[in-house]
């Protein structure tokens, strides 16, 4: 037995979860923020909202804006598609989800904005983009939806393209 199967045969399990029969690796894609006020929501909406039970998950802060094409941040676009090309191969999902929110920390700091209004017109601008520029280079239903929470809930609009 090598020193590294020797290491990994004395790590401890901390946890070990309930049994949810086996997983698919299709089906669906989603990309959204990794904002932590939102993320219950957003899976309480994957679930409860869209049907989604199982899904490939980019996560990361500004969520689908990782996709939008920005002359100042060319490498995080390119990254993002290369990150959602890995997963249409992987997967070959039947549809793909975008989600941004309300009051996104990411989109406030990328434009240095004061007015909540700008913000959400680029965000939405974003969604839109991405839908199209998804539709060109994948053959899979994209959809996109925008969220807010007021008083602890969160409610979700579809953006069309």
């Amino acid at each position: 037995m090598s020193q590294v199967s020797a290491k990994l045969s004395r790590v401890a399990v901390v946890y070990r979860t309930s049994p949810h029969g086996l997983p698919s690796e299709g089906g669906v894609v989603v990309v959204h923020c990794s904002d932590p006020r939102y993320q219950w929501h957003f899976h309480e909406f994957l679930r409860n909202g869209l049907g989604i039970r199982e899904y490939g998950l980019v996560a990361v802060p500004g969520g689908p804006q990782l996709l939008a094409r920005l002359e100042f941040m060319p490498k995080f676009s390119w990254a993002g598609w290369r990150w959602l090309k890995f997963l249409v191969d992987l997967t070959k999902p039947e549809r793909v989800v975008l989600i941004n929110h309300d009051d996104c920390r990411w989109y406030w700091s990328i434009l240095r904005a004061r007015d909540p209004n700008r913000v959400r017109e680029q965000q939405l601008a974003d969604l839109r983009a991405v839908q199209w520029e998804f539709s060109e280079r994948f053959n899979v239903r994209i959809e996109a939806y925008y969220a807010r929470l007021e008083r602890g809930e969160a409610t979700f609009e579809r953006v069309g393209t």
